[in-house]
């Protein structure tokens, strides 16, 4: 593509999609299956086929593909390996919604039928969102693609299953775990949501059981468990109640006594300082009756619809529905006159995030994993900075969950999953574990085996992922080569639920760790500070805003300003910054293009420039060298907000705002044949090696400068990273830029405040602070002049007498003057105006500058940007005072 046909409005749609197709087709981003030297891998976390890729998810993707593409231009053999996860009970629960609204049961419909409906929607689903990862620009390696459900992810599942089992740490038993009346399974404390919501706590009488007057008063929420209850517990220590341990009490509404014991495991300032033992239904509860052995377990008073059964319940509660019969019990307890009292509590209630049920805590024979034992060399890892977290600072909620770590609760009671492969015979009652499905009792040899009627956790399959996507159980290629991977990126909401079990899996089944650093983004808030979720409606689809708005600014907008690690707001204002951005580039490239010769040599190294090279070139140059530094030192450390903050200074006010309207009289030969020569070959040097910097986070626009720059190679994205040169540095041209830079910004400000009209050129004057600065300016006079729009720029010696009718400022660099028109009374109304207006930008800025939040989460350059602004309008301000005190001043 040659200058001329580059066009002339930068376009997102058509030349993203182009790129794109042209990537895959040339198989750019396929990792080689023998790399050579140092490789770079990761896995993309596979999203669920629930439903479609958000906002919170491109941010994730925009970070990996960042380092995935800056690692493959530093010329390391990279591997992004992609998938989709199938979610087995978030499925279901859609596919479920989906039947309910055409007037199907699911729980009607055979299994078989089921299962075909749920793979209906898996294969939509997951054409959209290999749409949306495509549309992305995403570098992801295509021919590795993988499903958590496909068979060899299924064969990983049952030998990882097996090989715990065998060692003991896969066991089935009675544990509290969440159920989900409304789906009849047991749901991971993932899938558990906590509001605070309003109760009726009842303050219950519990009656001496030997009829002698008084009782125990025992508060709670959940009067229709009181049929469950074994005993009433008090604390060693509460002086109100100890005297009445051992003492029998009578259940309300029943015939049944329980004894009044002790444990120092409840909350004695809860109610009156009584607890009601129900352990089926109670997670404290049921570690209380653990330590009280000569307590009996009771049957279960809830079915798994969540409604009252068994002896202990009487008759008339029976098959009522749990809130039915909380209902009717506090109506029947207040007929007894067992109810001391009633308030309005509010409290944390636990609700299903598949179905809102509220989950009902439920001692149930569930298949787990045995944790302690697998964290311990998870935790060891990071401590000795084997795997490192980034930020630092989510170390310490790392280590304090991995100390309270409780059994994992892996079996699930819905149709799609991996089956949990444990048969047992129906002979002898073995039970028996195997990776392929046995035909007789390994026991009896009795055919008459029965398969577990559950199926596994999603997570089961999820935290074999960084080698089970490479291939384990087999010994593959991928396997010895890419894996452990180098990075995981991922939300810090599954930092327990996956990102630790996958260190757990990769340590016990391999041996090695399963990556060796963990990226943890924020949460994109919107413009209100909410939370962005397709339920709360505030998350548009990616693909809208891809096609609205273009990849590249959605990329760029998730990356600056905001911190990528911080929780911040995403929206309009970002999106149309980025969008600002990329066509500010697009137009220097432009202009670069219509300035260049035809046959113009692609650049190599950084051209060499002399003492007496024009100070703007050398200045350039070492700005850029500066930039690719910290650059560098961004993406190696996970800061790429940082890095974008970077390239959008650079590339914006160094090299578009400043170095190209300086080098323009250089670029037009008005500084002769040499300097023209050498600034062209400085900016082509310069530009070309920016578009390097940025292809990582703007792949597509890049990609397409790039082409239509003279340039070597068939692509941006195979390009190597620029090579930073200590010759480069040149503090000296940066401090001389400095100088002449702000004699511009001074003059130009000048100019403004004594409402100087756009189309005349006044008298300026300067008297220096020292002698470098009066030699800097009187060696860029000419530029000063031009770019300010100065008729001319006089000298005065220090002590002389002020031009008369000037409006004027002091600056570190000196005091500079502007003559400005003779002031009339309509351009006293305007200054005055002028003053409200920046008097209410100041007090916007120092509020913002006030606030906490704002310091603590833009980067350091936004803040010294609001701090600079600040000091700026502040000094306009003064300078517009003083230039109406006279005009104000009575005749």
């Amino acid at each position: 593509m040659s200058a001329k046909e580059l066009p002339s409005r930068f376009d997102p749609a058509t030349l993203e999609a182009r790129w794109q197709a042209e990537w895959e087709s040339r198989g750019f981003f396929r990792a080689p299956a023998e790399p050579k030297g140092s490789v770079f891998s990761l896995i993309l976390p596979p999203p669920n086929v629930t439903g479609v890729l958000t906002l919170g998810h491109m941010l994730g993707d925009t970070v990996m593909d960042v380092l995935a593409r800056w690692h493959r231009m530093l010329g390391r053999s990279t591997l992004w390996a992609p998938a989709v996860d199938h979610a087995g009970l978030s499925t279901q629960v859609e596919v479920r919604r989906r039947l309910s609204k055409q007037g199907v049961n699911l729980d009607a419909l055979p299994r078989e039928e089921v299962l075909g409906h749920i793979q209906r929607w898996k294969e939509e689903h997951e054409a959209r969102i290999i749409a949306q990862l495509k549309a992305g620009g995403f570098s992801l390696d295509w021919s590795r693609y993988r499903y958590t459900f496909d068979a060899d992810a299924s064969r990983a599942t049952r030998k990882a299953f097996v090989r715990l089992y065998e060692a003991g740490l896969i066991y089935r038993g009675e544990r509290i775990v969440n159920w989900d009346p409304k789906l009849r399974t047991a749901v991971s404390d993932l899938e558990v949501l906590h509001r605070e919501e309003e109760a009726d706590l009842l303050y219950v009488v519990y009656p001496f059981a030997d009829g002698s007057p008084g009782g125990l008063t025992v508060a709670t929420v959940r009067p229709e468990t009181i049929f469950g209850d074994v005993a009433v517990v008090v604390h060693p220590d509460d002086d109100r109640h100890r005297h009445l341990v051992g003492r029998m009490l009578k259940v309300p509404l029943t015939d049944r006594s329980v004894p009044v014991i002790s444990d120092a495991g409840i909350d004695p300032t809860f109610g009156n300082g009584a607890l009601k033992l129900t352990p089926r239904h109670d997670l404290l509860d049921f570690e209380i009756h653990r330590r009280h052995a000569d307590l009996p377990m009771p049957p279960t008073i809830l079915d798994d619809s969540g409604r009252l059964t068994g002896e202990l319940v009487p008759e008339r509660y029976r098959a009522l529905d749990r809130f039915v019969a909380r209902k009717e019990v506090t109506e029947a307890l207040k007929a007894e006159g067992l109810v001391e009292k009633s308030e309005r509590y509010r409290h944390s209630v636990a609700r299903s995030e598949r179905s809102d049920a509220v989950v009902e805590p439920m001692l149930s024979k569930q298949w787990f994993v045995k944790m302690t034992d697998l964290a311990v060399p998870a935790v060891k890892a990071v401590k000795d900075g084997e795997i490192r977290i980034h930020p630092e600072r989510w170390n310490l909620t790392f280590y304090r969950w991995m100390e309270s770590l409780q059994d994992w609760c892996i079996s699930r009671q819905v149709a799609w999953g991996h089956p949990i492969p444990v048969y047992y015979c129906g002979l002898c009652h073995s039970e028996t574990a195997s990776e392929e499905e046995p035909k007789l009792c390994p026991s009896c040899q009795s055919a008459g085996l029965t398969a577990d009627p559950d199926v596994l956790d999603t997570w089961f399959t999820s935290w074999l992922w960084p080698f089970a996507a490479l291939g384990w159980p087999g010994r593959t290629d991928d396997l010895a080569r890419y894996y452990p991977t180098s990075v995981l990126v991922t939300g810090r909401d599954i930092m327990f639920f996956w990102v630790a079990r996958m260190m757990m899996a990769g340590f016990y089944f391999t041996g090695k760790k399963p990556f060796s650093d963990v990226y943890f983004t924020g949460m994109l808030r919107d413009e209100t500070g909410r939370r962005m979720s397709k339920h709360l409606g505030n998350s548009p689809d990616p693909l809208v805003v891809i096609r609205e708005r273009g990849a590249d600014a959605l990329r760029f907008g998730l990356l600056f300003p905001n911190p990528v690690d911080q929780d911040g707001p995403f929206g309009a204002s970002q999106l149309d910054g980025a969008r600002n951005f990329l066509t500010k580039l697009w137009n220097v490239v432009r202009f670069s293009l219509a300035n260049l010769p035809e046959g113009t040599e692609p650049p190599g190294a950084a051209p060499k420039l002399s003492t007496d090279s024009p100070v703007e070139n050398r200045w350039i140059l070492s700005r850029y060298g500066r930039a690719l530094s910290d650059v560098n030192e961004s993406l190696g450390a996970f800061e790429l907000s940082k890095a974008a903050t970077t390239l959008h200074g650079f590339i914006w006010h160094d090299l578009a705002d400043r170095y190209v309207e300086v080098a323009k009289e250089a670029l037009q030969g008005k500084r002769g044949e040499l300097a023209e020569r050498e600034t062209r070959a400085v900016l082509l040097f310069v530009l070309e090696g920016s578009l390097r910097m940025l292809h990582p986070i703007a792949p597509h626009v890049t990609e397409e400068l790039w082409h239509a720059m003279p340039h070597r190679g068939e692509s941006l994205s195979l390009a190597a990273w620029p090579t930073l040169s200590t010759s480069l540095a040149d503090p000296e041209s940066e401090l001389a830029m400095e100088v002449v830079f702000d004699a511009i910004r001074v003059l130009r400000n000048l100019k403004a405040e004594g409402k100087v009209p756009a189309s005349e050129m006044p008298e300026a004057f300067v008297t220096p602070a020292g002698l470098e600065e009066g030699r800097l300016i009187a060696q860029e006079r000419a530029t000063i002049v031009r770019l300010a729009r100065v008729a001319s720029l006089g000298d005065l010696r220090a002590g002389s007498e002020r031009p008369g009718s000037c409006a004027s400022s002091v600056t570190s660099r000196g005091e500079f003057f502007v003559r400005r028109p003779e002031s009339s009374e309509g351009e006293t109304g305007a200054l005055t105006r002028e003053r409200e207006k920046l008097s209410e930008l100041l007090a916007k800025t120092r509020g913002r500058l006030a606030d906490a939040g704002f310091r603590a989460r833009a980067p350091p350059e936004v803040v010294r940007e609001a701090e600079e602004k600040e000091r700026e309008l502040a000094e306009r301000l003064k300078r517009l005072a003083d230039h109406l005190s006279p005009a104000e001043a009575p005749p």
